[in-house]
């Protein structure tokens, strides 16, 4: 036998591995189940899958993504170990992972909780959703790049500027965005405290009340809900209808997402955490900032504000409630920029690499087991 003969009886071969990776059915929720109604709860309710279901030659459901395969040397091993490592309890409750590279769904793993169309608890990804919702007021045109480093009391007319604390009139939406406000309350749970009492603007000029003064230079780190909170009030004043109503049509509609997001007491949607997502939902929104906001060939989402999120020159850190961030990996650090919610909830961008991937766990801490787990067996599959 040839050289030209090997090779491609070695190619039929791999193609055969991939096919039989997606043989069984895609994992999805039981008939009559609602998945708008999946709240953190009722994901506590599903039972563990008997099997993971693996593919490196994901189904096209007709969702938008478009699919490809996870060809590449190595990558059988790789998926084999991952599998196994999984199966073994080394990266807790992984339930969902997925990557995209270069324009393609090419890797699609359920196990335990995880469904194709069972929203997922994002916990803190619930911010960086806040930041997309926001990232496409802005190319619709309801505020401005420039509105940015403009007081966020400017676009809150309902508010007594004579009873706020000193210094929040200089809060900026880039303050905010930053978690860097400078709010400071007297409990750690002063502002849900408040509860259904005061909604929307009230809720703020309570809020704006009892926090200490904001002095020059106080305005440091501090990772909250409540800075998120300010974005989306903005955004709810902004928008014709309330911000839930702006996000199922300008974002659910638009990326085809599949959700469920709570309001939160004072009538706007929960900020800090509170969101589920489809793994698949989130994959599709993530793509988004890896193109520069562009989705399917349109443009949803404020090129300038993507450019933004993407930018690195900022160093390592947290902004637009995006973590930019260096990671090891077998031969040396990635860059990756990424929503990270507790319990080990993922939608992260490799830039150098064009690849998305989306993890979700339902860990007890173990913040970091699906970021290794990529780490460890599929990303190394990609460098050169």
């Amino acid at each position: 036998m040839n050289k030209r003969s090997v090779l491609g009886v070695l190619l039929l071969v791999a193609l055969l591995w991939i096919d039989s990776l997606a043989a069984n059915d895609l994992p999805r929720l039981a008939k009559g189940v609602d998945p708008t109604k999946q709240t953190f709860q009722e994901q506590k309710k599903l039972p563990h899958l008997p099997q993971p279901y693996v593919s490196a030659a994901p189904e096209d459901i007709g969702d938008g993504l478009e699919v490809g395969r996870l060809d590449a040397h190595g990558a059988k091993e790789a998926i084999q170990d991952l599998v196994k490592n999984d199966q073994a309890g080394k990266f807790a409750n992984l339930d969902s992972l997925l990557l995209w590279k270069d324009g393609k769904l090419i890797f699609e793993m359920y196990n335990r909780r995880g469904r194709v169309d069972g929203p997922h608890y994002a916990m803190s990804v619930t911010k960086t959703m806040t930041s997309i919702t926001l990232a496409r007021a802005i190319q619709l045109g309801l505020l401005s790049m420039k509105d940015l480093d403009n007081p966020v009391i400017n676009f809150l007319p309902g508010i007594d500027r004579a009873k706020i604390k000193p210094g929040v009139e200089t809060i900026t939406l880039r303050n905010a965005l930053f978690m860097k406000s400078g709010l400071r309350f007297p409990t750690k749970t002063y502002a849900f405290s408040l509860g259904d009492k005061y909604h929307r603007q009230k809720h703020f000029q309570k809020l704006f009340e009892n926090t200490v003064p904001i002095k020059p230079g106080a305005k440091t780190y501090k990772y909250t809900g409540t800075d998120p909170s300010l974005i989306m009030m903005i955004i709810d004043l902004k928008a014709k209808g309330s911000a839930q109503e702006f996000f199922a049509k300008e974002v659910a509609k638009k990326f085809g997402a599949i959700y469920c997001w709570d309001n939160q007491g004072c009538g706007i949607p929960k900020c800090g955490a509170g969101s589920s997502f489809t793994s698949r939902s989130l994959l599709k929104i993530g793509t988004a900032i890896a193109q520069g906001g562009k989705y399917n060939g349109e443009q949803l989402l404020s090129a300038e504000y993507v450019e933004e999120v993407m930018n690195t020159r900022k160093g390592e850190g947290y902004f637009y409630y995006f973590h930019n961030r260096k990671k090891r990996s077998t031969d040396n650090k990635v860059n990756f920029i990424s929503g990270i919610g507790a319990g080990g909830q993922y939608m992260s961008i490799f830039p150098k690499l064009n690849l998305v991937m989306i993890a979700t766990s339902h860990n007890k801490g173990k913040i970091g087991a699906p970021l290794e787990a990529v780490l460890d067996h599929l990303i190394p599959l990609f460098r050169k």
